[in-house]
């Protein structure tokens, strides 16, 4: 279980008990640094369960010619699983690297992304690792210190990244290329792990998709676990007669157990001077089930109450924090809606009975049926919205975003909150 906590830097300020006086501390031994956190990829001790997901991406990097995607929704974790599986490739010996596409505007950008991480991780082995990519890429290459490393870093030349698409394809197909001729004539096997590798659909649709086939399909002496939080965009690029459709083994990444992640908030509430009990199970349920979001109350809670005592209340009084703290972001999310659209939060943030029952169209002024699903169709292209397994069907993605909704606009309407009673 990869709960989504991230490494602070430095210490927590711990918040004064302004909300509820706290009790003594029942615990033998309390500390100052938060037992969540938020700001990266979770380690150590900050990473819990998902052991399952972790074997299965060692295991595709442990073989040759190995390919899996790892695919779930954002927050939910998989980049510290995916970490922590090149960490664990890596202390048995094995080359193992992982390149963040997520910020990549080109294909350019991925193939530099994809450079950069190779040289990092293998030019710890191979000194002549720059001229090899020279000799191999058979490309322009620029190069630059790494301020950390000392390494020196290639990278195309910048006229890359204005190319027509078909150059800069080659360009990432040249990098990949190299990489797997160099792990064939050194005798060894190389891992590739391409965080958010659905970027490339960007550039060129179902014709990156069947680029990157072409690319990866051919090497034996790499193994690829290609990772995405674009479910719907995903599934799609795994249906029959689509590019990668039987090329990979396919591995959903879900929510973390919701009664594993209560108790192990407990402890380590317990462990860092908070007693508390069924604080854990509170926070699951209202942040959930998004890892990062559960971390993120985890936190406040522990912040509130530190040295003390913590009851479930104490959930919900971290997150009215946290969405006044946010204000200005999300007001600024509600106001990018369209009127229609904010109905439809509305009426999901109030949980009521279908979007599109005759009740819930006039309660709300959704119009009609048809509207009232292409609205909510829209919030879910642009992120606002989810499936979900709740009465009207659709979730929030944003716990905090659907809280604010709900306490804020929700008396425009007028009486009592609709959807209750």
């Amino acid at each position: 279980m990869n709960d989504r906590n991230e490494p602070d830097q430095g210490q927590e300020q711990t918040a004064p008990p302004s909300i509820r006086p706290s009790d003594p501390p029942t615990v033998s031994e309390s500390t100052t640094v938060s037992p969540f956190t938020i700001h990266s990829f979770a380690q150590d001790e900050f990473f819990t369960d998902r052991a399952d997901e972790v074997a299965r991406v060692l295991a595709t990097l442990d073989q040759p010619g190995g390919k899996l995607l790892l695919y779930g929704l954002r927050r939910m974790g998989k980049t510290s699983v995916l970490h922590r599986a090149v960490d664990q490739a890596r202390a048995r010996g094995r080359a193992a690297i992982i390149a963040d596409l997520s910020t990549a505007s080109s294909v350019a950008d991925i193939g530099n992304r994809i450079l950069e991480a190779a040289t990092k991780e293998l030019g710890k082995r191979w000194s002549d690792l720059a001229s090899e990519f020279v000799k191999r890429i058979r490309a322009t290459l620029r190069f630059s210190p790494d301020a950390k490393t000392g390494l020196i870093v290639p990278s195309f030349e910048l006229s890359l990244r204005s190319a027509d698409l078909e150059t800069q394809r080659d360009g990432l197909s040249r990098a990949l290329d190299a990489i797997d001729a160099l792990a064939r004539d050194r005798e060894t096997q190389i891992g590739i792990v391409l965080d958010e590798f659905q970027e490339l659909h960007r550039f060129g649709g179902e014709q990156a998709e069947w680029h990157l086939r072409g690319i990866i399909q051919q090497h034996r002496n790499v193994s690829y676990v290609l990772a995405g939080s674009e479910p719907e965009l995903i599934r799609r690029m795994l249906g029959e007669g689509r590019a990668l459709y039987g090329l990979l083994d396919v591995l959903h990444l879900g929510p973390i157990d919701p009664d594993h992640l209560a108790r192990w908030i407990d402890d380590r509430l317990m462990t860092h001077g908070v007693a508390a009990e069924d604080v854990g199970r509170e926070i699951v349920a209202i942040a959930g089930p998004r890892t990062r979001d559960i971390m993120q109350v985890a936190r406040r809670v522990w912040q509130l109450r530190h040295p003390g005592t913590a009851d479930p209340g104490d959930a919900h009084i971290a997150l009215t924090e946290i969405v006044i703290e946010q204000e200005d972001l999300l007001r600024a999310l509600w106001d990018s809606c369209t009127p229609h659209q904010q109905n439809i939060l509305r009426a999901v943030a109030a949980d009521v009975d279908g979007l599109t029952t005759t009740a819930s169209i006039r309660q709300f002024a959704l119009r009609s049926t048809g509207t009232a699903t292409n609205s909510a169709r829209a919030l879910m292209d642009t992120g606002r919205l989810v499936r979900a397994d709740t009465r009207s069907g659709y979730g929030f993605d944003n716990p905090f975003f659907r809280e604010w909704v709900r306490s804020t606009t929700l008396q425009d309407l007028g009486g009592s909150t609709p959807g209750e009673g």
